[in-house]
């Protein structure tokens, strides 16, 4: 099957939105973040979505594939941070007020700080969304996503890093990612692996 992967544009945003919803569906942070979609989440997610996009750091990416009226589906997104020392902070998160704070605090906070105890100030590439939409898994959308990226890092000579569930780990060790650390989230119902891949040469 033909994929295409692109930056994405602040038009894809309303089709991002579905793929979203549909890629994550019974993750904890969309649980308990953003809860039942609606109206109201559907404007917040838009609006974290657009500033993500703009944001210097980050290179947001869209996998399409045509329909039968030869219109372009968005299938799956993949969000990769550029980062370096002197790299500009990135817009922090921007919560609902529906959001459960606690949880965002025990589960982002301690991906933040494992992130920066495993990279320091090294220069790498962080793979910091992937999600395919369910019926369009085990295609290969994935790891085209993934492979853009490793590229990218390569090209720099720099360590590519990501945060991965149980199911991701199978894929990210068979493209040179090795574990560093594993940690037990969200009262011990979720295991996160955090994994880096060694600078290579293009």
């Amino acid at each position: 099957m033909a994929f295409n992967v692109r930056q994405a544009s602040l038009s894809d945003i309303p089709a991002m939105i579905d793929t979203y919803y549909d890629a994550f569906d019974g993750h904890p942070f969309l649980i308990r973040v953003y809860g039942p979609r609606s109206k109201e989440m559907d404007a917040h997610l838009a609006k974290s979505m657009e500033s993500e996009i703009q944001d210097p750091n980050s290179r947001y990416l869209v996998l399409t594939e045509l329909n039968s009226k030869g219109q372009e589906n968005i299938i799956a997104l993949g969000k990769w941070l550029v980062l370096t020392p002197t790299s500009p902070p990135s817009p922090p998160l921007a919560l609902p007020a529906e959001a459960d704070v606690a949880f965002v605090e025990g589960f982002l906070g301690v991906i933040i700080k494992k992130h920066k105890e495993i990279m320091q100030d090294r220069p790498h590439w962080y793979l910091d969304v992937l999600g395919v939409r369910r019926g369009s898994r085990r295609q290969g959308a994935g790891q085209q996503l993934l492979r853009w990226g490793l590229s990218k890092a390569d090209q720099d000579g720099v360590e590519t890093f990501l945060a991965a569930s149980p199911a991701g780990v199978p894929l990210y060790e068979k493209n040179g990612f090795k574990i560093m650390e594993q940690v037990l989230l969200d009262e011990g119902t979720r295991l996160e692996t955090f994994m880096v891949r060694p600078a290579k040469k293009a």
